[in-house]
């Protein structure tokens, strides 16, 4: 994976500052929507006459159509990051944000299902160990309950994260396919990803102590775009694979002696 690094370096030398630029343009453009969203939502409750569907009616169509606007944005400066590590032109359609925005609504719909897989059995533990704890149970039933909780979150957790790695590729499908289907882009990724999921959550630990630095240290200039335009490199880079010895097509000759 050091080459894989090596070569996202070397593409955002002397354009590193764009790079930025572009890769923290969502955060300005979501923190106004969300005042706007927040300006909207007072004028709507301090005005007495306008009906409460009406009001629910706008609020709705807000959130929904800048949560379309920060996802397109996203996505344009994913294809610039996609361009920058691919060195190919992909174009951005209407149709491709419309899809990018569906994609995103169906892997949140996922994301909250398999959190809910994943991290319930971890919760009910939690409660059964607290419910022992107040009935005053023994230490050591109560010690067991909540070390079985801790074992259960972290493997759900280790597991969600390896699996909803499938669906990291979509952007990169959309980009070089073209596809708007979004339930195909998603089959797609899955498929792709089959055998990269665990190469793809290698790689992205990789970057683990950059995140923590940057969620301790925020703004680490230059950070965001590198880590953005790995991942494309990632993408494009077909794994190595193991090379085997050929066959002889020599006939083998026995000598008996």
């Amino acid at each position: 994976m050091i080459h894989i690094k090596l070569k996202a370096q070397k593409m955002l030398i002397g354009k590193n500052r764009k790079a930025f630029l572009v890769s923290i343009l969502p955060l300005p453009m979501t923190a106004t929507l969300l005042y706007l969203n927040y300006y909207l939502l007072s004028f709507l409750k301090n005005n007495a006459e306008i009906s409460l569907l009406f009001k629910i009616l706008i609020a709705v169509c807000s959130a929904v159509l800048s949560l379309f606007m920060i996802n397109s944005v996203v996505f344009i400066s994913e294809n610039y990051f996609y361009r920058k590590a691919t060195d190919s032109f992909a174009p951005v359609r209407a149709v491709d944000l419309f899809c990018s925005f569906a994609v995103n609504i169906l892997k949140t719909l996922l994301f909250f299902s398999w959190s809910a897989v994943f991290f319930l059995p971890g919760v009910a533990l939690l409660f059964c160990a607290y419910s022992a704890k107040t009935n005053n149970y023994a230490g050591e039933i109560i010690t067991t309950l909540y070390i079985a909780a801790a074992i259960t979150a972290i493997v759900g957790a280790g597991c969600f994260f390896v699996l909803f790695g499938r669906y990291s590729k979509c952007s990169f499908i959309q980009f070089t396919t073209g596809e708007t289907n979004p339930v195909k882009v998603l089959a797609r990724s899955t498929e792709l990803m089959e055998e990269n999921q665990i190469r793809y959550s290698l790689f992205r630990l990789s970057f683990l102590g950059w995140d923590i630095s940057c969620a301790l240290l925020f703004p680490i200039i230059y950070v965001l775009p590198y880590r953005k335009c790995a991942k494309y490199v990632f993408f494009s880079t077909k794994p190595k694979q193991k090379q085997t010895e050929p066959i002889s097509e020599k006939p083998i000759v026995f000598i008996f002696g």
